[in-house]
């Protein structure tokens, strides 16, 4: 009876001491990693985890968004990993700004460095947005429900989980959606 007491107390003294050197995100992504293959192994529906082990995003409806802003400015409100150009930037913890009129872009790290260079490519490959409102703006939606353009509309996405990029002159999303509304239209 004492050996499994033995047996615990050390799995959970491994567990602590794992926590303080990999990291809170660190032992996420661990057990994330578990609960991706376990998920795959049952048929690849979500198990939702307390604490956003599961991925990230609940959309269920496959869009590409483009639209237009002269600025725009992006925090997630945690690390992400992106490319701009040829650099690769990971577990980037800070803003993402693009000033279209001006041809620029910058990205503000929480901890005091920052890069700024002429408009290029810049690819965030994971990204999750519980919701964007935007006005007075050009976009298009394309989906399987609908293809909208308009010059100068309202947009609100809710629930987007995907692929966030810069473009020359706009910003592209490619994901999933839980909806998109419009003026007088939905996605989702």
């Amino acid at each position: 009876m004492l050996e499994w007491k033995i047996l615990a107390a050390a799995f959970s003294a491994l567990l602590v001491i794992s926590m303080v050197l990999v990291g809170n995100s660190g032992v996420k992504d661990l057990f994330g990693g578990i609960v991706g293959s376990i998920t795959d192994w049952m048929g690849g529906s979500t198990i939702p985890i307390p604490g956003g082990l599961g991925k990230p995003g609940s959309g269920t409806n496959a869009v590409s968004i483009a639209f237009y802003p002269p600025n725009f400015t992006l925090s997630p409100g945690y690390r992400i990993n992106l490319t701009l150009g040829e650099s690769y930037f990971q577990d980037f913890n800070g803003d993402v700004s693009a000033d279209f009129q001006s041809g620029k872009i910058s990205l503000k790290e929480k901890s005091g460095f920052s890069v700024s260079s002429p408009i290029q490519p810049l690819t965030i490959p994971t990204i999750s947005i519980s919701r964007l409102q935007l006005n007075d703006m050009r976009f298009s939606v394309l989906s399987s429900q609908s293809n909208i353009d308009n010059e100068n509309g309202t947009l609100d996405i809710q629930g987007f989980s995907g692929t966030f990029s810069i473009q020359n002159s706009s910003i592209i999303l490619s994901g999933n959606v839980t909806k998109i509304t419009g003026d007088g239209w939905t996605v989702g």
